[in-house]
């Protein structure tokens, strides 16, 4: 199946409607098809990896075509063979030829019948219809071979053409008999193929169609009460997929950059958590492609923690070969009417050099070779032997890549207008500063060929080295990258369109709650709703709010007491360590019990105490917050409880303040009695 039959078979399924109905829905998922579709990405390249080319024809009407293939055409052959050899174009042959073809009649319907039993069945009615296939394949050699022998050069030029079709179109009836009727050596292939393909389905439906209608009819809906209700989840606890990343304005920003320019580098700076990941695998899997927009060629690979630069461009240019040939075993069906024959010619070499890439990086060739001469002269003899053994020794590093930026430098030329995109994620993982700066050095090497994207998540850190280039300060991450877009965290707005794709009629203040716990964080977003529908359906917004408090008190009390263990200072550790083991009910009489356990100032049990304090500061402002009398949510002051949030665990004075701005302005819970440390 193509990609819009999958396609438009999910579309009607998940609107339950006949053609024609819900066409306003309709055209959202069309404006929304490179979501749906990238969303199945890997599903769909399982399956064109494992499938075999049969019509479709094939797989709707199984019956007219064992009709054909075991019976009309074995039926035909007979007859035709009996009027030709036995009685001649001129006797009367009608009564011995009904006589004669009786038995391949009964023979064809035994094998129409078995055909419906067990495998062995199967295999003996697809050997028999292979039989009658080749029978015709036979005739047509053997009929231009007598051409070519006994009649004019005119009349085989006409024949020869005739003869390929009919060959092309037996090997076609062969691929379709194959489909309906596996042989156990091809079965457990066409299994998987089949298996592959309701995968596809499903991912096609579950993971783009319905998150796609859920994003389109509750994005901008909201829904009242204070009682946790929700209906269709699953869609929240699968991972992996593109269901947890929200459309976001950098993306949007990353595309219209690589729309524009012919080839560069461009990083995605934000804090971890932010989504970098996920917008580079759907950028990857053409989620932001136009509609009429070529697919792109595109390499995922995540940069190691413990890298050597050889080894790690050793890597990437294997990753783009095997790109390379699955491209081109993907689109191999696919004709180019434009310089048809010119772009197979250089399809074919792109797939030898992207073979033998594969083989130069996996094997040390050695070439052997051996000359030898042997004269005589009166009985004498000289013989002269010479043998020649070369070695090949591994490429240095400058030759890698060299050789990676002519390959990828070669496809992009001859699949234009296909671009391709080379991404490196988690380069913020290696570590900030000096091991990030140099990475970067050894590899951007291969940056700078035209027609090629890459495309590297870096921490917030690249950000402010890369703006610090308009005040005179130059930097290797601005000498890396020609553009660095930010990826923000999330406003309310966007973190209710995430949810809204993932869990049915979730009420808006759950959504709020969700959002406050993940301070805009698109990962902890996620973590925050799954924790939130593992509740009772049913269960109030307090009730709610004080389950999820108390596992987020629960976390931070021994996340400090760990982190105490460590310091040396005993007579600190074992105070503070007192409050955090038998933790006061109240949170607010809490924090001030953390905050005044220790007194003195810039020591690390101090810094401890005051994120600590700072955290339960933000959960005592989210229990009183979030009660069953919270009527309306403003999207204001969630974003400002949000921001909060991120500030408490990384600055806890700045957290504290905007806590206490928060309070005064809801007057819903009193502020911090301390003043920040």
């Amino acid at each position: 199946m193509t990609e819009d039959e999958v396609f438009d078979e999910a579309v009607e399924v998940a609107l339950e409607a006949p053609p024609g109905g819900s066409e306003a829905m309709r055209a959202v998922l069309r404006d929304a098809k490179p979501w749906i579709v990238a969303a199945a990405r890997a599903q769909q390249d399982r399956y064109v990896k494992l499938s075999v080319v049969s019509s479709g024809f094939v797989t709707k009407h199984p019956f007219l075509w064992r009709c054909l293939l075991l019976f009309v055409i074995p039926v035909t052959e007979w007859v035709l063979a009996v009027l030709l050899f036995k009685y001649g174009v001129n006797g009367n042959p009608a009564i011995p030829v009904v006589r004669d073809t009786a038995p391949v009649v009964a023979i064809a319907a035994v094998a129409l019948g078995i055909s419906y039993t067990n495998a062995v069945g199967r295999a003996a009615a697809w050997f028999w219809g292979v039989l009658g296939l080749g029978f015709i394949t036979l005739a047509v050699v053997s009929a231009i071979f007598g051409a070519l022998i006994t009649v004019s050069w005119l009349t085989l030029f006409a024949t020869v053409p005739l003869g390929i079709g009919i060959v092309w179109g037996v090997s076609r009836l062969t691929t379709a008999l194959t489909a309906l009727l596996s042989p156990p050596m091809v079965s457990a292939r066409f299994a998987a193929a089949r298996q592959a393909l309701e995968e596809w389905r499903s991912a096609m439906l579950q993971e783009g169609v319905l998150p796609a209608l859920r994003a389109a009819s509750g994005g901008d809906r909201v829904v009242p009460g204070t009682e946790l209700v929700f209906g269709d989840a699953k869609s929240l606890h699968r991972g992996g997929s593109l269901i947890s990343h929200q459309p976001v304005p950098a993306g949007r920003e990353l595309a219209e950059l690589v729309d524009t320019l012919d080839g560069g580098s461009f990083a995605l700076a934000g804090p971890r958590g932010s989504g970098k990941t996920n917008l580079l695998r759907a950028f990857c899997r053409g989620a932001y492609r136009g509609q009429d927009q070529v697919a792109d060629l595109s390499v995922l690979v995540a940069a190691p923690v413990d890298y050597v630069p050889r080894e790690f461009v050793l890597h990437l240019y294997a990753q783009a070969c095997h790109a390379v040939l699955a491209h081109l075993r993907e689109t191999a069906g696919k004709g180019v009417r434009r310089r048809w024959r010119v772009r197979r010619g250089e399809r074919d070499r792109l797939a030898r050099s992207a073979q033998r890439g594969l083989r130069d990086i996996a094997y040390v060739q050695t070439l052997t070779g051996e000359t030898s001469g042997k004269f005589g002269f009166r009985g004498a003899e000289l013989a002269h032997k010479r043998a020649t053994s070369l070695t090949g020794r591994p490429r240095t590093y400058p030759e890698v890549v060299d050789d990676f930026r002519g390959f990828v430098g070669a496809v992009a030329r001859a699949l234009d207008p296909v671009r391709v995109v080379i991404a490196i994620d988690e380069i913020d993982r290696i570590g900030a500063g000096e091991p990030a700066r140099r990475f970067l050095n050894e590899i951007k090497a291969v940056f700078d060929v035209p027609g090629c994207y890459y495309l590297m998540s870096v921490s917030t850190e690249a950000q402010h080295d890369f703006e610090l280039t308009g005040m005179g300060l130059r930097s290797v991450f601005d000498s890396s990258f020609d553009e660095v877009v930010r990826v923000d965290y999330l406003d309310f707005q966007l973190a209710r369109g995430l949810i809204s794709r993932s869990v049915d009629g979730l009420p808006e203040v759950f959504v709020a709650l969700a959002y406050a716990f993940s301070g805009g964080l698109a990962r902890q977003l996620t973590r925050s709703a799954r924790a939130i529908v593992r509740q009772p359906r049913g269960t109030s917004l307090g009730a709610v709010t004080a389950r999820l408090v108390d596992d987020e008190l629960d976390r931070v009390c021994k996340t400090t007491s760990d982190a105490l263990t460590a310091l040396d200072d005993r007579d600190g550790v074992t105070k503070l360590l007192r409050v955090l083991v038998d933790p006061d009910p109240d949170l607010h009489t809490l924090r001030d019990r953390v905050q005044a356990s220790y007194a003195k100032e810039h020591s690390a049990i101090g810094d401890l105490a005051d994120r600590a304090a700072a955290r339960i500061a933000f959960l005592a402002v989210v229990r009183d917050h979030f009660t069953d009398d919270l009527a309306e949510v403003v999207p204001a002051q969630v974003d400002a409880l949000a921001r909060a949030r991120r500030y408490a665990g990384s600055n806890p004075a700045t957290g504290l303040a905007l806590l206490e701005e928060f309070s005064s302005a809801s007057r819903a819970s009193p502020g911090p009695a301390r003043s920040p440390r």
